[in-house]
């Protein structure tokens, strides 16, 4: 699978963010976006939290799309937001767990020329192993049911015609994610290419987490400093629990910390953390390839 290395990409671009989200409850998630009086905010850089978003992503020139970071700053739930008519597809493989259909505020369906009562179309979630769950939004009728089994690629259904709008929420365990920190080698998302070799087992998918989870410890364990006792505890600005960091969001930020404040490592080799980065990469637990074909 080709693909641009998202970390490049940022570097090249000098689209690298410095992001705090505020989210007070779990209605955005579930409603689509933010109802009043309840608002997310967002930061160019939070005393709380450090994060990398990517500002496009570079393998999805055909589609107009409003990015995590875009969503997040314009109080809309954590997502990515397409503005497409082509049919959405599972990103990984997956049982459908739900299908229904939500109403949504008339603030978002004037703004998008839609019946200021309309709904906001169906919904697909697919849950992927123990640990992951995607949600496929905005959608003119579902083309499964549920329980479903579903492979990676399989259509779930067109966005709807009023708005040709289609909307991936991405869910780490309870962590609402950016989908494009979880292409191949944590990277951008990419057109399913016809790999078969991207989908893990459930035991497989648990052993990866925790061996990432054990190297995040690896390197708490050598921290001194004020980061001795928060290291593995961050979030994104706000006590909601769908925002703390993933094991990727805390990866980058002890790589980071390791660049521009290597004190807070004083026994860390260079060597050492090469080899721990190269170990943390090749267990990454699963992988989501664009929710629509190529072409």
């Amino acid at each position: 699978m080709h693909e641009m290395n998202r970390r490049n990409f940022m570097k090249t671009t000098g689209k690298i963010a410095l992001v705090g989200a505020t989210a007070l409850s779990i209605e955005p998630l579930l409603c689509g976006f933010v109802r009043d009086p309840l608002k997310m905010a967002f930061a160019s850089e939070s005393p709380e939290g450090f994060n990398v978003y990517n500002g496009v992503n570079p393998n999805t020139k055909d589609i107009e799309a409003e990015t995590f970071e875009n969503c997040l700053s314009k109080g809309y739930a954590p997502s990515i937001c397409y503005k497409t008519s082509k049919p959405m597809v599972a990103v990984a493989k997956g049982t459908v767990t739900q299908v229904g259909e939500w109403n949504t505020r008339a603030k978002f369906t004037k703004n998008l020329g839609g019946d200021p009562m309309g709904a906001m179309g169906y919904f697909v979630r697919v849950t992927h192993g123990p640990n992951f769950i995607s949600y496929y939004y905005h959608l003119e009728e579902p083309e499964v049911k549920f329980g479903q089994k579903i492979d990676r690629g399989e259509r779930l259904g067109l966005p709807d015609k009023r708005w040709n709008l289609a909307r991936l929420l991405f869910l780490y365990w309870t962590t609402a994610s950016d989908p494009d920190n979880f292409g191949i080698n944590h990277s951008f998302m990419t057109y399913w290419d016809g790999a078969t070799d991207l989908d893990k087992s459930k035991e497989e998918q648990n052993q990866r987490f925790e061996n990432q989870d054990e190297i995040l410890n690896k390197f708490a364990g050598m921290v001194k400093g004020p980061e001795e006792y928060t290291l593995l505890s961050k979030k994104h600005k706000g006590n909601n629990q769908l925002y703390k960091w993933t094991s990727i969001e805390k990866f980058r930020y002890i790589e980071y910390l390791i660049q521009n404040k290597p004190e807070t490592f004083p026994s860390l080799k260079k060597e050492q953390f090469l080899e721990m980065k190269k170990e943390f990469y090749a267990n990454q637990p699963i992988v989501l390839t664009l929710p629509f074909k190529k072409g």
